[in-house]
């Protein structure tokens, strides 16, 4: 959220004083900067599997199976995509956070996710 939104947040609706206000909002950027491990939040393509943070504020990462994704499975909302498998496991990630190259390479695998794959008729 923004740092400015987050300080008139917290002066007009629960009537801290500004200077309070913006003493929080340091030490929360501060303990974000030592508790996150910013290298959790890679979202790495390796042969058939998909692995990345599984919650935009969370560097818990997660492996899925690209070829256990559903379609339907596969969203997209305000610059953050999300990828679910079958078993539950979801990587979910906001663009902002990757370099402008990268963001057009996984636009472009969010964007196949999202289309049905061919079904071979079996007999």
């Amino acid at each position: 959220m923004s740092i400015g939104i987050v300080i008139y947040f917290l002066t007009r609706w629960l009537q801290i004083p500004y200077g309070w206000a913006v003493f929080i909002v340091v030490i929360r950027a501060a303990f974000w900067a030592f508790a996150v491990d910013i290298h959790n939040f890679d979202v790495n393509v390796d042969g058939r599997t998909l692995s990345g943070p599984t919650l935009i504020f969370s560097s818990q990462p997660v492996t899925i199976d690209l070829g256990d994704v559903d379609p339907e499975f596969v969203s997209e909302w305000m610059g953050v995509f999300s990828v679910h498998d079958s078993t539950g496991n979801e990587v979910m990630a906001h663009y902002r956070y990757y370099l402008p190259a990268d963001r057009v390479v996984l636009r472009g695998l969010i964007e196949r996710l999202r289309q049905p794959q061919p079904t071979s008729p079996v007999g």
